[in-house]
This record gives structure tokens, C-alpha cells and sequence, in this order.
């Protein structure tokens, strides 16, 4: 009786433990996934994230001198003036004027960084050109049709997987 009974216990056991692997590998919870965004943004961009980034000035300038290569596509170029339209402007210039040497280190670390230079326009050839009104707030550097400078960026902000964002703003 007690061989028989070890005997079903140990065939239910090893159902079990069949069964049980295929269950689990359903909703594996013990590993850690990582998310990376695939060359977009994982949020729009707005006023707030502008602030935030205004915000955090230097610490954005140690991730820009860090960055050594960057893909185009992984570059994201936001026009301040469309983010503006409907929050407070005067809140945006304080917010400058309050970092105005974290915005200064920015633009110097993105006019020295190889990899972030190439998208942007020298500072001569963003002088000579005029104001296009019809480019989209958020988009690419081969779309434009003006690049901006890196005297024209404001605020940046580098994700985890160093996509970037760059805030620049043409009027100031």
C-alpha cells in the first residue's frame, strides 16, 4: 500500500513539475525587463518637460559631454515657441534667466560635442537665416529646414539609452 501510494505521489510530482514550467514562463515576474524607447521619444514634449529640463541644466550638461556618438534619428529637436502657446511665457524667461549658467554650459557642451555638432548650424549660418514659421515644433534634423544653433538650445534632456531632446528657442 505505501509503495503504491509513494508511486502516485511521485507520478503527480512530475506532472507537475511538466506542467508547472510551461505555466510559468507564461508571466515571468523574476526577470528584469529593460524598456528602451526604438528612436522616439517615450514622451511628448512640453511645457513642463521644458521646465524640467531648464531645471536641470548642469546635470543634463555632464550626460551631453558623456555622449560620444549619437544616431540623427535618436535626436529630437523641440521649438520652444510652440510649446509656449498657452502657458506663461514670463514663468519660461525666469526660469532662464534663474539657470542662465546652466543654459550657457549647455551651449558650450553642445558646440564642443563632435557627435551633437554635426546636427546642429554654426552660429554664423543660424544668424544669416530668417525665422521659418511653418516648421513643426518636434521633429528631426534632416526634416528642417533651418537647423537651430547651439546658441539657439535652451534645455536638453538624455534618456537612459541616450536619446536626446533638444529645446531651442529662436526668439529670446
Amino acid at each position: 500500500m505505501q509503495t503504491r501510494t509513494l508511486l502516485a505521489a511521485v507520478a503527480t510530482a512530475a506532472i507537475a513539475a511538466m506542467v508547472t514550467p510551461s505555466l510559468s514562463s507564461a508571466q515571468d515576474t523574476t526577470t528584469k525587463k529593460t524598456t528602451e524607447s526604438r528612436g522616439e521619444v517615450a514622451m511628448q514634449p512640453s511645457f513642463s518637460s521644458l521646465m524640467s529640463a531648464i531645471n536641470a541644466g548642469k546635470t543634463n550638461v555632464d550626460k551631453i559631454n558623456a555622449l560620444t556618438s549619437v544616431n540623427a534619428s535618436d535626436v529630437q529637436f523641440v521649438n520652444v515657441e510652440d510649446l509656449v502657446k498657452g502657458n506663461d511665457e514670463k514663468a519660461l524667461k525666469e526660469a532662464l534667466s534663474k539657470n542662465e549658467d546652466g543654459v550657457e554650459a549647455l551651449q558650450k557642451a553642445l558646440g564642443s560635442n563632435p557627435a551633437l555638432g554635426l546636427l546642429l548650424a554654426s552660429d554664423n549660418a543660424a544668424k544669416s537665416t530668417t525665422t521659418d514659421t511653418t516648421a513643426k515644433s518636434t521633429t528631426s534634423m534632416p526634416g528642417m529646414s533651418m537647423k537651430p544653433s547651439a546658441k539657439d538650445v535652451v534645455a536638453a534632456d538624455v534618456t537612459s539609452d541616450n536619446k536626446v531632446v533638444l529645446y531651442y528657442w529662436k526668439k529670446q
